[in-house]
């Protein structure tokens, strides 16, 4: 069947008996605890002597099997924790995942031992065949609504391109004063649209692992190599919600922002110009104009890519609005960083609030080089870089400017 969003969902009495579709919704249960739970019924299966194996019934990490050797792990990830924003890249279906140290403590001295799990899988996985077939299976999944859950995709450790470094890094956070490190990883969603109920069975009663799982994963098992699930976003024009933040810290750090600079917009052109840098990674040498002579456009400078030793630079023009998130950024604002931009040049505009829909559509219409930066883009980038509350905020703003 289908809900209201068009997508295929299932009902909370058929999870034992359906397969894995991507990007379905499986519909909890009605009782209102834990026996209205998903993942349990859906990754289960029963044994000859009518036993139920299946993962965990809670955690971010629900696995089946030993703790230190899994053989199936339920990755999952809800919006309440804004801290740690766990993504998928749609256009290189490369999944950042987040541990599960989520407060001060030992890395990997958690509850059901997530961090544990992704330390032995990703100091193994790129040891060969043998190591590959003995790694966890990874099911991905996202809180839907209640206990219902959308399953997101197969995903396997590493990705195209990743340097062992970025595979998994411990990151550091703070937490009631407090000091401590959690994992950040990045998996790869294989492009497998179904997973057969017939290889959940396999997996939850150890048979051969590789008979019936999908060609996808047998190819990365047996050579290393991705065929990941990317998909281009045929939305062109994002609508206000789409570009404003949808969660309560996210709000609360854009209109903080708005609050310290709404009296002082040029000292936020600097703090702009830093926040197109978190989003970018990508080195520049760029400076903040003078006020009186800024030439319609409140930065300028190059990013740099390529190797360190004979870059290409890329020049580009910043203006930065630092609105209230009800008053949108309109064509006359658009128009004046367009009108700016040189040959080969392109341009950036970040905002704490968003881009009304025609100067929007015009610019995607027209096929402007313009990076738009909204407040809802500014919140991720600040929770993804630690900045996840006004102190932290205010401590980092105080850097730049």
């Amino acid at each position: 069947m289908c809900n209201p969003w068009g997508m295929k969902s299932f009902k909370f009495e058929e999870l034992t008996t359906v397969p894995l579709v991507v990007d379905a919704v499986y519909e909890g249960g009605t009782t209102g605890n834990l026996n209205s739970e998903v993942l349990s019924k859906l990754l289960s299966a029963r044994d000859d002597k009518g036993k139920a194996l299946k993962v965990h019934n809670a955690g971010g990490f629900r696995y089946r099997g030993p703790r230190l050797k899994p053989l199936v792990v339920a990755l999952t990830s809800n919006s309440s924790e804004p801290a740690w924003p766990d993504s998928i890249n749609p256009f290189t279906g490369q999944l950042t995942y987040f541990g599960d140290n989520r407060s001060p403590g030992e890395l990997h001295e958690t509850h059901l031992g997530g961090n544990q799990i992704l330390a032995d899988v990703f100091a193994r996985f790129g040891d060969g065949i043998i190591a590959r077939e003995s790694l966890p299976v990874f099911f991905y999944f996202t809180k839907w609504s209640g206990y219902s859950q959308q399953f997101r995709g197969l995903v396997v450790p590493g990705g195209i391109g990743v340097t062992s470094d970025d595979q998994l890094s411990a990151i550091w956070r703070t937490k009631g004063g407090s000091r401590f490190q959690n994992y950040r990883a990045l998996f790869t969603v294989l492009n497998i649209p179904e997973i057969s109920r017939q290889w959940i069975s396999d997996l939850m009663l150890e048979e051969d692992k590789l008979l019936n799982a999908p060609e996808s994963y047998k190819r990365w098992v047996k050579t290393g190599k991705y065929e990941p699930l990317v998909s281009e976003n045929i939305v062109q024009v994002r609508t206000k919600q789409e570009q404003l933040p949808q969660d309560e810290v996210g709000l609360k750090l854009v209109a903080h922002i708005h609050k310290r600079f709404e009296d002082k917009p040029h000292d936020f052109e600097p703090v702009a110009l830093a926040l197109w840098g978190l989003l970018s990674k990508l080195p520049m040498d760029a400076e903040v104009t003078r006020q009186a002579v800024d030439g319609g456009r409140d930065a300028f400078g190059v990013v740099r890519v390529g190797p360190t030793s004979d870059p290409l630079k890329l020049d580009f023009a910043l203006e930065a609005k630092c609105y209230g998130i009800n008053n949108s950024v309109g064509v006359k604002e658009t128009s004046r960083l367009i009108s700016r931009l040189r040959r080969h040049h392109f341009g950036v505009l970040v905002t704490t609030s968003y881009i009304g829909h025609q100067a929007y559509e015009e610019i995607r219409e027209d096929g402007h080089p313009v990076v738009l930066m909204t407040g809802a883009d500014i919140a991720n980038v600040l929770q993804a870089n630690g900045h996840d509350n006004e102190k932290k905020l205010d401590a980092w703003i105080d850097t730049i400017v």
